[in-house]
């Protein structure tokens, strides 16, 4: 019985943590999987080692979409009240 609530209390935390990375870091998540799925196919193509490639295309993906993440939460015009008309 204790053994079963801590396996679906797991399931329920990762669930939720999974869905708050999804919420926040949007562009990260997104930017880390295309840039696996790409490292993937190049090291497919390239008859390289398939996972170390989709590996670092994940690494660099992620890393890129923080950046633009970060950029685009600190812009000074986010604050603007102008309207273009």
């Amino acid at each position: 019985m204790a053994i079963r609530l801590k396996r679906e209390l797991g399931i329920w935390l990762f669930g939720l943590s999974l869905m708050t990375l999804g919420v926040a870091g949007c562009g990260t998540l997104t930017s880390a999987t295309v840039g696996g799925a790409a490292g993937a196919g190049i090291g497919a193509a390239t008859g390289s080692s398939v996972g170390k490639s989709a590996a670092i295309g994940a690494g660099v993906g992620g890393t890129a979409g923080a950046v633009y993440d970060i950029y685009n939460y600190n812009r000074r015009d986010r604050f603007d009240d102008r309207f273009d008309d």
